[in-house]
């Protein structure tokens, strides 16, 4: 296994405290708690493509969400106490933790995160460009 991680947090990371409340793509709020605490591989939303397959994250190919690495961290998570796939989770949670380039203070804890986007229901729709919302979602440019 090769995971490889982003270099910083994407301005719109749904762990980030910035991040638009209840926004979660083609996730849903229990699919990515689980993820979590399951060690299970999250991509970075803006990595994601069509036809990927855990081949290509764990190849390295689709780099791993820095901010699910970090969100752990707050959490009290510590990867690589089940599986090899925790195992190489665990090597990039310490990585990140060495370099130290995030704020933590910036990224939702797990507790956070549920309170972030599960409390919200979103009552009205928000129009975008759709390059914009593709972009969102995790597709690549069309450019």
């Amino acid at each position: 296994m090769n995971l490889t991680v982003c270099k910083k947090i994407c301005t719109e990371c749904p762990f980030s405290k910035s991040s638009l409340r209840g926004w979660l793509g083609s996730h849903t709020l229990e699919g990515v708690l689980d993820a979590q605490q399951q060690e299970k591989l999250f991509s970075c939303h803006l990595q994601r493509k069509d036809g990927m397959t855990v081949d290509d994250i764990e190849q390295g190919d689709v780099k791993i969400c820095r901010g699910f690495l970090v969100s752990a961290s707050r959490s009290g998570i510590t990867y690589g106490q089940d599986s090899e796939t925790g195992s190489a989770l665990g090597k990039l949670q310490q990585l990140v933790a060495s370099e130290g380039m995030e704020n933590t203070d910036t990224i939702l804890s797990r507790e956070e995160f549920e309170a972030h986007h599960g409390s919200l229901k979103l009552s009205r729709k928000i129009n975008l460009p759709q390059d914009v919302l593709n972009r969102r979602l995790g597709y690549p440019d069309s450019k």
